[in-house]
């Protein structure tokens, strides 16, 4: 009996840790910078990255999207849709950080480039709240 629910408790606990990872896999825990997410400096300084460097694959064609990004698979999200919102901030770090270098995504071919060498750690947390507000408001200007 107590073999059981010790077992019963590791199945818990383990199902618990999957979950809370968003189903993406394993990337580190980090925390959100407080307050960054509605400030509007680190919105601004975003967009300006975001236009540079990743509307050409995730922006809406009047960012500058381009057509070829539609051939992509797995297809690059414009990040508007609502259940961004809910998605891990660590999670959208780990994957603008690595790109299509990990698992599951080297596998199915995304062809995401790992930015952890060119953003800085502030630049990386600046295009996670920019996402979450363009999930929020979805995709309006903010």
């Amino acid at each position: 009996m107590r073999f059981l629910r010790r077992a019963l408790l590791i199945l818990l606990l383990t199902l618990l840790a999957t979950a809370c990872h968003d189903g993406h896999g394993n990337y580190p825990a980090r925390i959100m910078p407080a307050g960054i997410e509605h400030d509007p400096a680190t919105l601004a300084a975003a967009e300006k990255i975001f236009q540079r460097n990743c509307a050409s694959c995730h922006g809406k064609v009047d960012e500058g999207r381009s057509p070829r990004a539609d051939g992509y698979y797995p297809p690059a999200p414009d990040f508007t849709e609502a259940r961004y919102r809910h998605s891990d901030p660590a999670y959208l770090y780990w994957r603008i950080e690595t790109g299509k270098s990990v698992e599951p995504y080297q596998s199915q071919g995304s062809v995401m480039p790992a930015w952890g060498q060119h953003f800085s750690e502030q630049q990386i947390w600046q295009l996670v709240a920019l996402l979450k507000q363009r999930a929020e408001h979805g995709g309006n200007p903010l």
